[in-house]
């Protein structure tokens, strides 16, 4: 069997604990029902960094990481951080199909350009964007 036609057993989530709607999402996913266990991580913790300080893409974007060692970032880390669960897995797969895979990922992307303001409307007090203004553009 190769790697590909196997289901990974647990995933870790690595996300930006110093973002307020990265630790709200992350709240959000660690209450929801899911089919395997997650383990939701700092991707500036210890942990990670011992773990997985390899990969170049943690603190700046989502990292999902499989128990047997394959990752996705970004826009398909957000669809497999899905997929994780019992909710929303359906929604997983109508997401990473030809028509949607497109509107996720521009979807992802502005979000995760815009996430320190969109922090900011969470009005968290651990929040350095909170303090920062927000201009017109």
């Amino acid at each position: 069997m190769t790697m590909a036609n196997t289901v990974p057993r647990t995933m870790t989530i690595l996300y930006d604990a110093s973002c307020p709607l990265c630790r709200r999402a992350r709240d959000w996913l660690a209450g929801e029902a899911t089919y395997l266990p997650i383990e939701l991580m700092a991707a500036d913790s210890p942990s990670a960094i011992e773990r997985y300080g390899e990969l170049p893409w943690t603190g700046t974007e989502l990292v999902v990481v499989a128990d047997d060692g394959r990752t996705w970032i970004g826009p398909a880390a957000f669809v497999v951080a899905m997929w994780c669960t019992r909710r929303y897995r359906s929604w997983s797969f109508v997401l990473s199909g030809p028509t949607f895979a497109p509107l996720a990922e521009r979807f992802f992307r502005m979000v995760s350009a815009k996430r320190g303001r969109l922090g900011a409307l969470l009005k968290d007090p651990e929040c350095a964007w909170c303090e920062i203004p927000a201009t017109r553009s």
